[in-house]
């Protein structure tokens, strides 16, 4: 096939938007049916085995091809300027690589290396060198990744685009793909055969002149071939490249030919429009987008999706729209900045105030930061699906724990499961701890001891933020106002219920009401004009950097003594006048520095937190119960400093260790207090949910306060927002009152009154329908409290498993968390 032909076949290729289209160019071409033009992939009939087992969904597969993309540009521009990627000279991170290439600078300390800092029109200007467009049709589309990167010779090919499991990348510390086989997991989303297009060109600039294609375009596609049974054939599906000239070794070549330019990127609405000199173009036949059914950059679309796979970008993307959908002429194109750049502008308002918020946390000595996105209604759901947390490193997605973690019970914060998402950024763990955390897929998480103990700590974290607990409070608050009067009737007659039957009032009535928390003006809240506050709102207005740093309610200097409970957490309270994002923000960060000067684990670090909230800074640490007795002492020291102070700001405490303590379910009154102590001294640790204990008995569990009861009707915004229909009975929301050892559980029961069975039984019984509702309603109501006070009587009591397997509610708390059916044959959910 000689250059006209070659480039007339390409191009015909980069035109076609189904796969049909290009299996009947490669039938006339002579290619698709004959076996001889066709290569294995990374040389080995079992490369199924590689190529199957990558990404599990299609965005995420897509990822791996933007990244490649972005470390084609890195490349392009390390070589250019002469540098070896692999040697000392070459930058040694991923932000070093874009402050010295793309901004001009050295990086120094936390300043620069992120495009999310970059003004808008350097963010566009960028974004024109790596693009996506939507082609096709609306039910099948193809999707067209380019980039002006270094690119490739036809004669690399073989070793670059199509080897697996080299070590392409693997010593060059700036870029981001390390194992050689991550762009082939979007292969197995394309259609039915998997087709691809692959083109490129090398950068003339940085061209090996001895190569004889050095200066050509280079195409291929890539195909996947089904296994035959066919005996002595292969069982697997294989991947194949079109590769149709023989070599002098007798291995197949791609097809290659010589042009100047070619016109592989979009302009608006165009999906090849744009002339490029050199780089990567690769075309996604028919790919598998069927979570995604509309403009690819309308909310919760493919746009909405990157951005939350790639939160913070090293480079920005332009995504363009190029099927038949109408608008005016800037609505088919947006850069892609990630979702880190979006909602920290926040111009649509969708974030609550004061977020987001970062927090520092370090678990088995790695080092990460956790930002807090806190939505405003359920607009996060346009920005992710399940996703409630998500783990970083350079910016990419890498694996995820959906957002039903906030509805743990050990983090209590189910109320705003659909308002949170958390980025963990785990640039700084070592090489051996990413190996793990993470699969090598990008895409998942392990289940490994590391992964244990980091849940653990975020359990911790936002249990007990301060942020969040007032957000919870507030929304719990704001919900229950307007029916709050109209449910007290209710309550009083379930009490007058439940008081009426001894049985009954033993079992629920031990609870104690509590008054609110965190009142306006309560200490630790700085909304009384005080220190660090705007003596006209009441508002904190922190300072860019500490004057001071100093444990709650002491002086400068002075050392903390204080109690903790062997086997518990530790909590330490600092205050301050610094903003919040101190610790975290992008320039002239905070840093502080946890050290073990004393004690049993001397020089050892120690698995903590640190929140920092209007003033308030809550130090949570995790004594290894394993490495320390009761009566140990411990003297640790926290560190807190930045480029701008003088000198650093220190603080010890002396901690003992003492045995745990327990307190009454209702009023939190303590019980025991063993070891010597301290002066002044006092333990803090996570509490159950109540109970007492003897001196040598078990705990008895207490009861449960009476509930908020609120009736839920088709037409109210509750049903909307916490997910009813027509068969739903009650849910069931717990919160937490309290800190510390006062935390307890309270719980608001929802109840909805347009169940299509209550609604059925309601018209058939005329002037009885109030009686028929009002049974409806408590019913679910006591059904709810006893199995809550049936789990935790379980769940506390160590008692004999075929005690616990004769109780039948015992059993159905076991077996699930939603009741199928209750007596009226409604679905009702815990």
């Amino acid at each position: 096939m000689d250059n006209v032909a070659s480039q007339q076949l390409c191009m015909n290729l980069l035109a076609a938007d189904t796969e049909q289209e290009v299996i009947d160019l490669l039938k006339r071409a002579g290619y698709w049916d004959n076996p001889k033009a066709w290569r294995l992939y990374g040389d080995r009939d079992g490369n199924y085995a590689t190529i199957g087992n990558q990404q599990s969904r299609p965005e995420a597969a897509l990822v791996e091809k933007i990244i490649n993309c972005v470390d084609a540009r890195l490349m392009n521009e390390c070589l250019i300027r002469g540098v070896d990627p692999e040697s000392t000279a070459a930058p040694p991170t991923l932000r070093h690589a874009i402050s010295r290439f793309f901004e001009g600078r050295e990086l120094r300390g936390d300043v620069g290396g992120t495009a999310r800092n970059w003004p808008s029109r350097r963010q566009l200007e960028q974004s024109q060198f790596i693009t996506v467009a939507a082609t096709g049709s609306r039910q099948s589309p193809c999707l067209v990744i380019t980039d002006c990167g270094e690119g490739q010779t036809p004669s690399k090919m073989p070793d670059t685009f199509f080897s697996i499991d080299r070590s392409n990348k693997l010593r060059i510390p700036f870029v981001q793909g390390k194992f050689n086989m991550g762009g082939t997991g979007a292969l197995k989303f394309c259609g039915q055969n998997s087709l691809q297009l692959i083109i490129t060109r090398r950068n003339p600039a940085i061209a090996d002149t001895l190569d004889q294609t050095s200066r050509k375009w280079g195409f291929t596609i890539v195909r996947r071939e089904r296994p035959r049974d066919v005996v002595g054939e292969v069982r697997n599906s294989v991947f194949r490249y079109l590769a149709p000239i023989r070599n002098e070794s007798g291995r197949g070549e791609v097809l290659s030919f010589d042009a100047e330019t070619l016109p592989l990127m979009p302009e608006g609405n165009t999906a090849l429009s744009r002339e490029v000199r050199h780089g990567s173009c690769i075309k996604l036949y028919e790919y598998d987008m069927k979570g995604f059914k509309s403009h690819v950059l309308m909310k919760g679309e493919l746009l909405s999706r990157l951005e939350l796979l790639l939160p913070e970008i090293a480079l920005p993307v332009r995504v363009h729209e190029c099927r038949d959908f109408r608008g005016h002429s800037g609505s088919f194109a947006n850069t892609l900045v990630g979702l880190a750049a979006r909602l920290t502008e926040d111009r649509a308002g969708n974030l609550e105030d004061g977020y987001p918020t970062s927090v520092n946390l370090t678990v088995r000595a790695q080092e990460m930061i956790a930002t807090i996105y806190a939505f405003k209604g359920d607009k996060g759901e346009s920005y992710r699906k399940n996703e409630g947390i998500i783990f970083t490193i350079n910016g990419q997605t890498h694996g995820s724990i959906p957002k039903t973690f906030f509805s743990r019970s050990q983090v209590k914060m189910s109320r705003l499961a659909k308002a949170l998402l958390l980025v963990v950024d785990c640039s700084r763990l070592s090489v051996d701890a990413r190996e793990d955390l993470f699969m090598n897929s990008r895409d998942r998480l392990s289940n490994g001891e590391l992964r244990k103990a980091i849940e653990e700590e975020l359990e911790e974290l936002i249990r007990n933020h301060p942020g969040l607990r007032e957000l919870r409070e507030r929304r719990r608050s704001e919900e229950i106002a307007e029916r709050l009067e109209d449910s007290k009737p209710l309550e009083e007659v379930l009490e007058s219920i439940l008081k009426s039957s001894p049985t009954l009032e033993r079992l629920f009535l031990l609870g104690q009401r509590l008054s609110r928390p965190h009142r306006a003006g309560a200490d630790g809240d700085h909304e009384g004009g005080g220190e660090g506050t705007d003596g006209e709102s009441g508002k904190f207005v922190g300072r860019p950097h500490p004057t001071f740093f100093r444990f709650h309610r002491k002086k400068d200097g002075d050392r903390l003594v204080r109690n903790a409970e062997h086997g518990r957490r530790c909590r330490i309270r600092f205050e301050t006048d610094v903003v919040n994002d101190y610790f975290s923000r992008d320039t002239t960060r905070g840093r502080y520095h946890v050290e073990v000067l004393a004690g049993p684990l001397d020089g050892e670090e120690l698995d903590n937190s640190l929140t920092l909230h209007n003033g308030i800074a809550n130090w949570s640490i995790s004594i290894p119960d394993d490495a320390v007795a009761i009566g140990d002492t411990l003297t640790i020291q926290c560190t807190v400093t930045d480029d701008t102070l003088s000198a650093p700001i220190v603080n010890v405490a002396t901690i003992q260790i003492v045995r745990p303590t327990t307190t009454r379910g209702g009023g939190g009154e303590r019980l025991e207090s063993h070891g010597t102590g301290l002066p002044g001294s006092g333990g803090v640790g996570r509490s159950g949910t109540g109970g007492t204990r003897g001196v040598d008995g078990p705990p008895e569990p207490t009861g449960i306060k009476l509930p908020e009861i609120i009736e839920v009707k088709e037409s109210d915004a509750i049903w909307q927002t916490h997910g009813f229909d027509e068969r739903t009975a009650c849910m069931i929301m717990e919160d937490s009152e309290g800190e510390g050892d006062e935390e307890r559980s309270v719980y608001t029961f929802y109840v909805s009154v347009d169940n299509v069975c209550l609604r059925t039984d309601m018209k058939a019984a005329g002037e009885d329908a109030p009686v028929k509702k009002a049974k409806f309603v408590f019913g679910n109501v006591l059904l709810g409290l006893a199995l809550i006070h049936d789990h935790r009587n379980h769940a506390q009591t160590p008692v004999d498993s075929s005690v616990v397997d004769q109780s039948p509610l015992a059993a159905q708390m076991r077996s699930c968390k939603r009741l199928d059916r209750t007596e009226h044959g409604a679905q009702s959910r815990l």
